[in-house]
C-alpha cells in the first residue's frame, strides 16, 4: 500500500479537533463567516462525503455534503476523521490514485489522486483555521502543503473570489519569500497573521 500525504494531516486535524474546549466553540475563525461549530459541521459534512466517495469510486450513494444534520460535537468529527483516513488506506491499497472517482458535490468525476488532492486542500487549510481560533499550532507537511497549494491554483479562478456568493475570499498578499504555508493561506483568502479580535467588555 502506498502512502500519501493526506494521511498525516488527517492525524494533525484529528488532534487538533480533539483539543478544542466547549469554551471555544463560538470563537470566531479565520474562515469569513464561521465561529467554530459551524466550520466543524462544514468540516463533517465533507469528511463524510470523501469517505464515502473513496469508499466507492463508482457508487450512486452520494449525500450533499452541506447537509450535516447529525451531531456535530468534537468527538464526532473526531471519530469521522477517524473513519476517513481508514477509508483513504484501503483505497490506496485497492489503487485508487489510478481510477476514476464519482463526486457531484466536488464537481464532476475527477482522477483519484485529484479527489485526493482536493481531500488535503480542505484539510490543510481548514485545519489552519481551527488550530489558528483555538490557540494550537498548525504544521502540515510540505508536501501536503504545495499539494494543496496546487490544488487550489487549478480550482480558484478570479471570479470565483470575493462578492456575495462567491465561494472564495479575495487573495491575500504574501511575500514571495514567505513559508510555504503562508503562501497558500494567502492564496485561499487568508491572512496569515490573522488572530481572534480579543473580546471586550463595557465598564
Amino acid at each position: 500500500m502506498s502512502s500519501h500525504p493526506v494521511l498525516p494531516v488527517l492525524d494533525h486535524l484529528a488532534r487538533v479537533i480533539g483539543a478544542t474546549t466547549l469554551e471555544q466553540d463560538t470563537a470566531p475563525t479565520p474562515c469569513a463567516g464561521l465561529d467554530v461549530v459551524p466550520l466543524r459541521r462544514h468540516l463533517l459534512g465533507g469528511i463524510g462525503y470523501f469517505t464515502i466517495v473513496l469508499a466507492d469510486p463508482d457508487g450512486d450513494q452520494r449525500p450533499d455534503p452541506r447537509a450535516c444534520t447529525g451531531p456535530d460535537e468534537t468527538e464526532v468529527l473526531v471519530a469521522a476523521i477517524g473513519a476517513l483516513s481508514a477509508a483513504v488506506r484501503a483505497a490506496l491499497a485497492d489503487g485508487v490514485e489510478t481510477v476514476s472517482v464519482r463526486a457531484p458535490a466536488l464537481g464532476g468525476t475527477f482522477p483519484g489522486d485529484y479527489v485526493l488532492s482536493m481531500l488535503v486542500a480542505e484539510a490543510v487549510v481548514h485545519g489552519w483555521d481551527i488550530a489558528r481560533a483555538t490557540g494550537q499550532t498548525w504544521r502540515p507537511g510540505p508536501a501536503a502543503t504545495e499539494q494543496a497549494h496546487a490544488l487550489l491554483a487549478d480550482q480558484i479562478k478570479p471570479e470565483y473570489r470575493g462578492g456575495t456568493g462567491m465561494p472564495f475570499a479575495p487573495e491575500v498578499p504574501v511575500s514571495p519569500d514567505a513559508p510555504a504555508l503562508d503562501r497558500l493561506l494567502g492564496f485561499a483568502g487568508r491572512s496569515p497573521d490573522w488572530t481572534p479580535t480579543p473580546v471586550t467588555t463595557g465598564g
